[in-house]
């Protein structure tokens, strides 16, 4: 049983790979299947890298005794 499916994507994406499909010979169709029985087969691994990297973190200092209070007491909050 066949099925259809349906998505959105940038058109210089789509355009781009259309032309590269037709120039190695085959139709977007084909690369799109290819690439989805790939994926099911393990032949094509997707990966998300999280980054270990501390963000920078400026500190401020106040001078304002009611500011470093209410800091103090985020800063608790957060841990």
């Amino acid at each position: 049983m066949l099925t259809q499916v349906s998505f959105t994507t940038e058109e210089t994406l789509k355009n781009r790979a259309l032309e590269k499909a037709k120039s190695q010979g085959i139709t977007l169709k084909a690369l799109l299947v290819y690439a989805m029985r790939g994926f099911v087969d393990g032949k094509i691994a997707l990966s998300i890298d999280v980054s270990e990297e501390e963000p920078e973190v400026e500190e401020l200092i106040f001078a304002d005794k009611d500011i470093n209070a209410k800091a103090k007491k985020l800063a608790r909050l957060l841990r």
